[in-house]
This record gives structure tokens, sequence and C-alpha cells, in this order.
């Protein structure tokens, strides 16, 4: 058992359970994680004779929203607990699906499967590669620096889909200024003056630190959509989604979040996400793994799906998921920018339950912030030229493949210019 897994997870489970939501995790015969899921729910989607359809293959099936022919993303949410006498766990109402529609399964010939699990998303791994530390000789600049922008010709705006926004820390930091958000709250202030840092907290800000130093001509807005210890459920992420578009119309959206899918099938939420959207630059972490089973919607063709690079910038960090579905790979580890002001409580073994001060600066490592070193260096290249985000995102990927580091992959390093 992966004993990072089960203490992350296991706050996962009860941030969620404090809104009355049951997750669980489902696990291959080899005892490996498998997905994450909402207990007693699925997905499939709005399309004229899908659901009768499914109905007919698992009755006591019924949809829980009423005002699915409303919504634009096009998702329908099921229940699934009246399916089998209501005795089936998720898991087996899917396996049941799958024994029905036998060589019908439309998922065995690469397409979109007419239901699946409602998959957790959450920050990657559970958790970025590592948790926050305190930069050696305490600096007081991020690191990668900020670009001297080149010279800002055209508007460009990032979305930032992860925590929200720590207070306050557009005016303490000068790259971060400008940069707006919803709030990402701190906990209590401690008998010592400083507050507690929840686990996560700062995860968006240093995120949109990282994206800024690339692009400083960027408007940047923070959403807290991962506030539930990192994690949200897939159709609630689609939706936030929509409504950061409709409201702040974003050229790239940074990710630094995904699942892993019930047999490596494409995320229902994120199918349609593309065609939607097609001008929008989706870039998304690539997951901490150090695996190459697929991390989504970091794996669609469509999407930027970035992997991180050691501190060496030669090197695949260790922890970071690869495969030829990952088309980027960028500065991962040892990274510097904003954080939080405050008293963090490490969560994982072995410094678990050690705590740290922090003092609005932290060194992180995940894809999570490659990722949006990559958001920031698409910005950069609309700001300069006018592109649509997918035109950028093309240009970045085709300079990326220009610079192929051997036993790696293709790259892209801070300042690059395409």
């Amino acid at each position: 058992m992966d004993t990072v897994f089960d203490a992350q997870f296991l706050n996962l489970k009860n941030s969620f359970a404090s809104q009355n939501i049951e997750v669980a995790v489902s696990y291959t015969p080899a005892g490996d994680v498998h997905y994450i899921y909402e207990v007693d729910r699925a997905l499939t989607v709005n399309i004229p004779g899908v659901f009768p359809r499914l109905q007919e293959l698992l009755p006591g099936l019924y949809p829980v929203e009423r005002d699915f022919e409303r919504r634009s993303d096009g998702l329908v949410v099921l229940g699934t607990d009246r399916v089998g006498a209501g005795n089936l766990t998720v898991p087996q109402v899917m396996d049941l699906l799958d024994e029905r529609l036998g060589a019908d399964n439309p998922a065995l010939r690469g397409e979109n499967p007419l239901m699946t699990p409602a998959h957790i998303h959450h920050i990657t791994r559970i958790c970025p590669a590592d948790e926050p530390g305190v930069p050696s000789g305490y600096p007081t600049q991020p690191w990668p620096p900020p670009s001297d922008g080149g010279g800002k010709r055209y508007d460009v705006r990032i979305g930032v889909s992860d925590t929200g926004l720590l207070d306050g820390a557009a005016v303490q930091h000068s790259w971060l200024t400008g940069v707006s958000g919803e709030d990402d709250p701190l906990g209590p202030v401690q008998p010592n003056g400083e507050p507690l840092i929840p686990e996560y907290a700062g995860h968006g800000t240093f995120v949109a630190g990282v994206a800024r130093c690339m692009a400083p001509d960027a408007s940047v807005y923070v959403n807290n959509h991962f506030l539930l210890s990192g994690g949200e459920r897939e159709y609630v992420i689609i939706e936030k989604l929509e409504e950061l578009i409709n409201e702040f119309s974003p050229q790239v959206i940074n990710l630094s979040a995904g699942t892993y899918t019930r047999n490596n099938w494409n995320s229902l939420g994120f199918s349609n996400f593309h065609d939607r959207h097609p001008d929008i630059a989706l870039v998304a972490a690539a997951g901490n793994d150090s695996t190459d089973r697929k991390f989504w919607p970091a794996a669609f063709p469509w999407a930027v799906s970035v992997g991180a690079l050691g501190t060496d910038q030669a090197n695949r960090a260790w922890f970071s998921n690869y495969g030829d579905w990952v088309k980027v790979y960028a500065l991962g580890e040892g990274l510097v920018n904003a954080y939080a002001k405050g008293v963090y409580t490490y969560q994982e073994p072995p410094r678990r339950p050690a705590q740290q001060i922090f003092d609005r600066m932290a060194e992180w490592s995940g894809t999570s912030f490659s990722s949006p070193l990559v958001a920031g260096l698409i910005a950069a290249r609309i700001s300069r030229t006018g592109d649509s985000g997918w035109a950028a995102a093309q240009e970045a990927i085709a300079m990326a493949d220009s610079q192929v580091i051997n036993g790696v992959g293709p790259a892209l390093f801070p300042g690059d210019e395409f």
C-alpha cells in the first residue's frame, strides 16, 4: 500500500464527508488504486437515446438532476443506488453494464463510454509530488524569475482552475500585481499569531505565480475549484470551468489536476470540452505517480499535457508521469514562488505531523507547477502575436518537438519564445 496515498485519501474522504458527499476508491485485482469515485453516482451524456438505453440495460438507474436538459456541458448525473436491488457498488454497476453491452461497448473501439463513474478530480497524485518546503536562504524572489515580457501587444487572459488566491498575495508579491481570483482561505489564528495553513492552501497562488513569471503581461484569474482537500467531482469541475469561461473569457486555462479513469477510458466530463471551446488552450498536468498510465484530461489529444523535468532540466523528474501522450516536459522540481504566511502541519510520512512556519514563499515540486510554466509561455506568445489559445498551443508543441531531450521527450524552458 502507498502510505502517502492513504494519508491523502483519508483527508480527501473526510473533506467530502463534511459536505455529505461519500467518495471511495476502486482497486485493481493486484491491489493498486484504479480510480476514485463518488459513491452511488455515475455520469452519462445528454445525447438522444443514450439514457433510455442505459435504463434498459440497468433497470433502476435514474437521473439525479432534473434540469439536465438545460446543462450547457451536456452531462447527466445518474443515481446507481437502485440498480440490482440497491446492493451494488459503482464498480459493480459498471462491470454489469460492460457485461450486458458485450462487444457493443463503444469504449472498446476507442470511443467515449456510454457511462462512467463520477470520477473525483484532484490536485495531481491526490497531492503534488511533495509538500511545500521553506526555500533555502529565505528568498523573496521566485525561481524561475519573472520574464521581461518582451513587450505586450495584445491582451491575454489565463484562467487558473485551482484552490483560489491567497488574500493579499497580489499586493505582497510584485510579480502577482493585478492577479485576481476567489479567496483561498487560511485556518484559524494560533496563539503565536500565525494562522494555520490548510492542506493545499496556497496551491493556486503558487500556480498563478509560476504562470505570471512566464507571462508578466497576462491577466490572471484564479478560481477556488478544489477546496475539498484538493479534490472535486468531475461534473462539478466541468460546470465551474464553464462559469470561468463565461465570466473571464480566458484564451488559456491551466488545470493542475486530473484523474485516472476506469479502464483508462476517456474522461466523459471532458470528452466534448474542446468541441465547445476550440480556441482555448487547456494546459493540464500529467500527474505525479511516475507511471505511463494516462491521466485525464491531460491525456486527450487536444490538451497540452505537461510532464516535469528535474532541477537540471535535462532529465525527467523522479515523480513525473510519462508516455507518448505527454506532449511537453518543463521544469517541475524545486520551483520557488508565492505561498501563504502561517503554520503548516505536514500530512505525509515521514514528516507528519511536524509543523513548519512559512513567510509567503515556498519551494514546491510537481507537474502542478510545470503545467503553469507552459501555460505562461503560451500566454506570452499570445501577448506578442494575438494568436488564439489553440494556435499558440500548437506553436508551443512545435517548439518543444524541436527541443527533444533524449530519453525524456519534447521540452520547453523558461524564457522560450516561439
